[in-house]
């Protein structure tokens, strides 16, 4: 007796596009539940597993994949050789700052042929040497792209707080701060504050975060201290409160968001 041959079950999903998929996936992600604790205040944060969770069975659901497809140096030597990492020096310690562009590919499994490319800047320091700085940057810069690629709630607490302490030693020492670009115009206070007041300065990340929305837009990190110093009159970046973080965050996606439609790219 024959067979009769199955045809595939075909889901509602598979006749979507991967836009229209994106939109479904950030419905089921509006917000992520935080295992991370810091061990000098009392909230928790997210690292890259939290953000994860919410969005891993949802690209499942609706058959969208993802990958990394390319790492290129953003620096070179003289003679062109590619430069991912250095080494950092300042106050008797060491650290390595790792950079490079990543480009994602996001594809529809139900069409391959529809897919999207975006390349984002990755930078992260670590002392544990260049596979931790590696690992440093790749973490945070997916972390932050999938928070907003998502509009994930990362909810009042800062995630950054307490992370990264290492560069912290380098900030005094102008010529290590000249090597790294993601810590543009940031400077230690001097007359030395209580710890407290320290925690109050932004942190790499954040400033790291700040200056790739700004790169978005097209405006260079010196053009955007040179804005905070217009604006909030803030010689330093890092001194920033968070509210004027945020503004001028919000300020900078703005001004990505009118770029890309078009319009008109300054930020406000």
């Amino acid at each position: 007796m024959a067979t009769t041959k199955k045809e595939p079950v075909v889901s509602k999903y598979d006749r979507m596009s991967l836009s229209q998929k994106f939109s479904l996936i950030r419905d089921e992600c509006s917000g992520i539940t935080k295992s991370q604790t810091n061990e000098e205040s009392s909230y928790t944060y997210a690292n890259i597993n939290d953000v994860f969770r919410p969005i891993r069975p949802a690209m499942v659901k609706y058959g969208v994949d993802w990958e990394i497809v390319l790492e290129e140096p953003t620096h070179h030597t003289p003679q062109g050789d590619p430069i991912y990492w250095k080494i950092l020096e300042g106050r008797g310690r060491a650290v390595w700052l790792y950079e490079a562009d990543l480009t994602i590919r996001w594809i529809n499994v139900a069409d391959p042929e529809d897919f999207r490319q975006i390349t984002l800047h990755a930078i992260g320091t670590n002392d544990g040497g260049p596979d931790k700085a590696k690992g440093s940057a790749w973490t945070y810069c997916l972390k932050y792209y999938l928070f907003e690629k998502f509009n994930i709630d990362q909810g009042e607490a800062d995630p950054d707080m307490g992370q990264n302490r290492a560069e912290d030693a380098l900030r005094p020492h102008s010529a290590s701060q000249s090597e790294n670009p993601g810590r543009s115009g940031q400077r230690q206070s001097q007359g030395s504050g209580t710890r407290q007041e320290a925690r109050k300065r932004l942190t790499g990340p954040q400033m790291d975060r700040l200056y790739r929305k700004a790169e978005a837009c097209g405006m260079s990190r010196e053009a955007a201290d040179q804005r905070i110093r217009q604006k909030y009159g803030r010689e330093d970046p890092a001194d920033l409160s968070r509210e004027e973080y945020d503004a001028i965050c919000s300020s900078l996606d703005e001004a990505a968001r009118k770029a890309q439609q078009g319009g008109d790219q300054d930020a406000q």
